[in-house]
């Protein structure tokens, strides 16, 4: 309200140039305004002064170009938008694989790092014993680092995070087997979570960073993996 409140203020102080007697308070000057240039005026000073709504992000791609998404529920604007009421309602895109595996859902949260995988990646990193602890090289800084568990205030925020040499989407989406099989005479193509999962785990694309400022700050903020798309299964036109 206080960028609207000081606009209609200076609404309000136009107007005492020119009656020489200054308004109380920006509603004031709306009732003012409203005794002299009529209801439509206050109407338009309102409007103009709206904060512009925020732009609808695209809905993904795929399903916005399928003759299968978009559906209305209502007949009557299934009629107006050009789809035939009486024609069976295309099924939900599935959830699920051909033998009930669980699909990918695009993103890196359900194909995390395994503790096998961890375990395996230090494994492989050069390493060094100092002050009671094992401290692992940095595949970027070269500088050694100790795990979370083991850092102290003096390190800061430097200690071990395990990171995709390519971004872990994009190196997913480029290596794994995408499932394809039929549901009610359509063909459906998906990545099932456990393949996906399987090649975010590689450990030929992953290496040691420290957590700063090797694997954060710049880095993290232009990470590919903020702007992911979803790999969920797609209807696709047989």
């Amino acid at each position: 309200m206080r960028a609207h409140d000081e606009r209609l203020t200076e609404q309000g102080r136009e107007r005492t140039h020119r009656t020489g007697r200054p308004y109380e308070s920006p509603v004031a000057a709306l009732l003012a305004l409203q005794r002299t240039a009529g209801n439509d005026a206050v109407v338009r000073l309102l409007t103009a002064q709206r904060v512009p709504e925020r732009t609808v992000r695209e809905k993904r791609h795929a399903v916005s170009n399928s003759p299968y998404g978009n559906r209305p529920r209502s007949a009557r604007q299934q009629a107006q938008q050009g789809f035939d009421p009486d024609a069976p309602r295309a099924p939900e895109l599935p959830s699920r694989g051909p033998r009930d595996e669980v699909i990918w859902s695009g993103t890196r949260d359900d194909i995390g790092f395994t503790p096998a995988t961890v375990n395996a990646v230090l494994a492989a990193a050069p390493s060094q014993n100092t002050n009671g602890r094992t401290e692992y090289q940095c595949a970027q800084c070269a500088r050694y680092i100790p795990q979370l568990s083991d850092k102290t205030a003096a390190d800061g925020n430097r200690y071990v995070t395990i990171d995709h040499a390519t971004e872990i989407i994009a190196y997913v989406q480029a290596n794994a087997t995408a499932v394809t099989w039929q549901v009610d005479g359509r063909t459906v193509s998906a990545i099932t979570r456990a393949e996906a999962k399987r090649w975010a785990n590689d450990v030929n694309n992953l290496r040691v960073l420290c957590a700063q400022p090797c694997n954060g700050g710049t880095r993290a903020a232009h990470s590919a993996s903020r702007h992911y798309d979803t790999n969920r299964a797609v209807w696709w036109a047989s």
